[in-house]
């Protein structure tokens, strides 16, 4: 009888053990399912690409007139029929080195800029004062054909048709000037480097369409993990332009400017100085703050 009452016990117990095992699985599958499928890594990333910048230099870096380069090498593509150069004792603007060569951008005729690369030969010595570009790599293609340019201003000549279905690697944003991705790739075999418009571009991420940069979309979290709450308007029409801060105070630095009318994502809020609410808001890849005062926000229902 004790043996039986123990096989019994035994019997109960795996029994048990079963049930919570399928238990745990079922809830497991449940908390699967009801979860929001993962955003694309590859958007993610393009969502957070950094904008960089040029610095002008109006008495110009040194002397001599250099060959440019639309990449870091030799062996990339070289403009004006591979003659393109630059004098740098005249105005020009540096953004900073790439594997030793200098990325500078400098006008031309008719208002119209070139971007490009200095080699590292030449730039020994030369007076920059800035440092090391600090780029991304993300991997996409283009879904239609898209034109690149070395001009990034409104007034932009492309310099090659890239075909839908090209691979390019965007390596930054830049917004100064217009709305552009930075982009490296190869055109008629040479290895280059260049600007195609965001606004316009198609990309073709994990067998996704992505037409335009607002079809990107937001965010899902913001850097210290907090989540939409809402989106922001900014008061007054599309002349009025306003500052976005570093931190919830007027007197921090300014780290975007927007537009009476645009809207933009809310992951928070936070009292300020002086009893001012402000708004932590996303604007195209840039986080900052802004005043209550200046907008309104419409919360997620």
């Amino acid at each position: 009888m004790k043996h039986n009452g123990l096989g019994l016990r035994l019997t109960a117990m795996l029994l048990a053990l079963i049930l919570t095992v399928s238990c745990g699985c079922v809830l497991a599958e449940e908390s699967a399912s009801s979860s929001p499928a993962a955003e694309s890594q590859t958007v993610a990333d393009l969502l957070n690409v950094p904008d960089f910048k040029f610095f002008v230099r109006d008495k110009g870096i040194g002397k001599g007139e250099f060959p440019v380069y639309t990449a870091p090498s030799e062996d990339s593509l070289r403009l004006n029929d591979g003659k393109l150069i630059v004098n740098v004792a005249y105005e020009l603007a540096v953004a900073g080195f790439d594997s030793g060569w200098l990325m500078v951008r400098f006008e031309v005729k008719d208002k119209k800029a070139r971007v490009g690369y200095i080699p590292q030969k030449y730039v020994r010595g030369l007076k920059t004062g800035v440092g090391q570009m600090k780029f991304v790599s993300i991997p996409v293609e283009l879904a239609d054909e898209t034109e690149i340019t070395d001009n990034p201003r409104s007034n932009s000549t492309p310099f090659g048709s890239l075909p839908a279905g090209t691979k390019v690697t965007v390596l930054g944003k830049y917004t100064y000037t217009g709305n552009w991705w930075y982009v490296e790739t190869e055109l008629d075999g040479q290895l280059t480097r260049g600007f195609i418009n965001r606004t316009d571009a198609a990309l073709r991420i994990d067998g996704k369409v992505y037409a335009g940069n607002d079809a990107l979309g937001f965010p899902v979290a913001a850097p210290d993990g907090s989540t939409q709450i809402g989106m922001i308007t900014v008061n007054g029409d599309g002349d009025n332009a306003m500052i976005v801060r570093k931190h919830a105070n007027v007197d921090t630095a300014m780290v975007a400017r927007v537009f009476g009318g645009d809207t933009f994502p809310c992951y928070g809020t936070k009292v300020g100085p002086r009893d001012r609410l402000w708004y932590y808001i996303w604007v195209d890849g840039v986080w900052g703050w802004f005043s209550s005062g200046n907008s309104s926000l419409a919360e997620n229902k």
